[in-house]
């Protein structure tokens, strides 16, 4: 159950039958799964649909193999799990994984949300109902798009890293004739949904006023303690939550460690110095 490297295969001088697609074909597209192998990291599982929601579908991986932990409920528990079969030891070799590796969602999700809430701390609440107040004056003054214009918007992002890939196929050494193909479907996909784009009317929706920082203060102050309202939501509403703070965990089964990340899909920033301009000519 091991791959044997491409220079010890063995190729018979008379194929027994006539070639599905041509070696050129082949070549080309082994070149572009290496690539994307580079890009995305070890092989990844394909999610499976179910009816519970689970708070950290899709944001636990395991540190040793990389890919995405998979939730299960065991004994009224939620675990995520990490499960290493022959398959995959066959498609690592060398790798040290044990067969499954466990971690239970209601121990990180506490930790995290105890995390989350220290910035309602009273030492931080200031600072912090100052920043949502901005964001949420940000958020107001920024123009919404339609679900059309964010699908069109989609597709061309999906296309430009199509062409990267493609170009990086090149540079691999693969037949130009069909990566052109390629190339060229990629070119019409991504002109149809520009133009699709620019045919859209420019949509307002009906948006909310901003809330300002008295308004803030007093949800805060009505919510009580911040870290049991979090601990104690839903799934299905806690997961929002942890989507737009960009939370991504990663779990070290030698260490019995999760590491958090947070990568907020609206960041704040602060473009002023709060204690001047230190340096002006820097810009």
């Amino acid at each position: 159950m091991t791959h044997n490297p491409t220079e010890q295969w063995i190729r018979s001088n008379e194929p027994a039958h006539e070639a599905i697609i041509s070696p050129d074909h082949f070549d080309a597209v082994q070149a572009l799964r290496r690539q994307r192998a580079r890009n995305q990291g070890r092989q990844e599982r394909a999610g499976k649909p179910s009816a519970r929601p689970y708070t950290l579908r899709g944001r636990v991986r395991c540190q040793l193999c990389g890919r995405k932990m998979q939730p299960s409920t065991i004994r009224d528990r939620v675990y995520y799990r990490c499960q290493f079969t022959e398959h995959e030891a066959a498609l690592h070799p060398g790798l040290d994984h044990p067969r499954t590796v466990y971690l239970r969602e209601d121990i990180v999700c506490q930790a995290l949300d105890q995390w989350i809430a220290r910035a309602f701390a009273p030492d931080r609440l200031t600072a912090t109902i100052e920043a949502l107040a901005q964001a949420s004056a940000a958020a107001s003054a920024n123009d919404s798009q339609t679900p059309e214009q964010a699908q069109a918007r989609k597709t061309i992002k999906d296309c430009d890293r199509r062409l990267a890939r493609y170009q990086a196929a090149l540079d691999a050494g693969a037949d130009p004739a069909v990566v052109t193909q390629w190339i060229n479907a990629a070119h019409r996909d991504k002109e149809s949904a520009q133009k699709q784009l620019d045919a859209l009317p420019h949509a307002h929706r009906h948006k909310e006023p901003p809330l300002d920082a008295h308004r803030i203060r007093q949800l805060t102050d009505s919510l009580g303690d911040i870290a049991q309202r979090i601990h104690a939501a839903s799934a299905d509403k806690k997961g929002p939550l942890y989507e737009a703070l960009g939370i991504t965990i990663t779990y070290e089964h030698e260490t019995r460690t999760a590491t958090v990340r947070s990568r907020p899909s609206n960041p704040y920033r602060q473009w002023l110095c709060p204690r001047g301009d230190l340096n002006p000519h820097a810009r």
